[in-house]
């Protein structure tokens, strides 16, 4: 079992978790990322290092991705086929971890795709997108968890809004698999994963454009939403580092125009559950603020929930004023279904 005491070395060895263990922290460094390449380092540690990444929360999504696996159930998906990983290999790290439901199912099958933060420089499941995917689990709904493609030498987008689409795909392909039906899903995230989320909602680069089905609710948290107001501000350097790792060097307000969540949502855009701490001090909190207030405008249904303390990277966010957001945003979802058939 593992606790808040647990090394990273333990649970690279665990016999589940070793097979997921590049996905926990992921970036394209052989070695991992500086919260796991001391294997030492206990869960306890890395909260120590990033005080909004529960140590708790942690424990229970690796403990749950155990229980899961325990049996030898496969819970690590490729996304892309053979014949496409060849022809661009970046694609081999693009994958799904599954949770599968362990509480009552939901007659309609549906189904949660959750893509956590990092930046678009890491993707950080093991602090945020698992415990929430455990939670969900627990709900009674099967979750998958996205491991896309981040900054490297070439730019980036859109990589990662290709890699959701293509997980979705994979997911509707093996609908019989996984027991999913999937016109009834959600899309999920955190930070820069929740730019990935919101964007899903966006014509030009979502569901449409790929001739899928809109979301029937994006779970936004603490979510990067403007992204040329939230960056271009930053000092010098950074700003050059994330907008040139984003769009190349090359980068300019226009091109970066269709990743403004808020300058392109229109009044098709899918219901939105959106939360942030008001001290978040990483993305400003004006981003979901003024989202909010968009979406109201466009007549979209929403929730948001702002509460005072949480910081940055809560992700399930036990013991904050966070706690709860999964059961409400679900309890939103099935008010939003309710709704439809009437």
């Amino acid at each position: 079992m593992i606790t808040v005491d647990t090394t990273v070395k333990e649970i690279k060895n665990d016999r589940v978790l070793k097979k997921i263990a590049h996905y926990l922290i992921y970036n394209t460094a052989e070695d991992g990322t500086e919260h796991l390449s001391d294997e030492s380092r206990t869960l306890r540690d890395i909260q120590d290092k990033t005080p909004t990444w529960s140590a708790k929360d942690m424990a229970y999504g690796l403990n749950c991705i155990i229980e899961n696996g325990g049996d030898g159930k496969e819970l690590l998906f490729d996304v892309y086929g053979e014949a496409e990983i060849a022809k661009c290999p970046e694609k081999e790290h693009v994958k799904l971890i599954y949770f599968p439901p362990r509480g009552e199912r939901n007659r309609q099958k549906r189904f949660v795709i959750l893509a956590a933060g990092g930046g678009y420089g890491a993707v950080c499941s093991l602090g945020e997108a698992f415990p929430v995917a455990a939670r969900l689990s627990e709900m009674g709904m099967p979750v998958f968890c996205l491991n896309y493609r981040v900054a490297g030498k070439e730019p980036l987008f859109p990589k990662p809004m290709e890699d959701l689409s293509a997980a979705y795909r994979f997911l509707k392909d093996h609908e019989d698999q996984f027991d999913i039906d999937a016109r009834h899903y959600a899309v999920g995230g955190f930070s820069a994963g929740g730019h990935l989320a919101a964007c899903w909602g966006l014509k030009g680069l979502g569901y449409a454009k790929y001739g899928y089905p809109a979301a029937e609710i994006l779970m936004l948290d603490y979510p990067l939403i403007s992204v040329w107001r939230t960056i271009h501000p930053l000092p010098a350097q950074l700003q050059q580092i994330m907008l040139a790792g984003y769009f190349g060097t090359g980068y300019s307000e226009e091109i970066c125009r269709p990743y403004n969540i808020d300058e392109m949502a229109d009044q098709d855009y899918p219901p939105v559950f959106m939360i942030q701490a008001e001290d978040d001090n990483v993305v400003p909190i004006w981003n979901t603020g003024e989202f909010a207030d968009r979406l109201e405008e466009l007549g979209v249904s929403s929730r948001y929930e702002h509460p005072k303390t949480g910081g940055h990277g809560f992700g399930l966010g036990t013991e904050t004023e966070a706690e709860g957001w999964t059961d409400r945003a679900v309890a939103f979802w099935d008010e939003l279904m309710k709704e439809k058939m009437v």
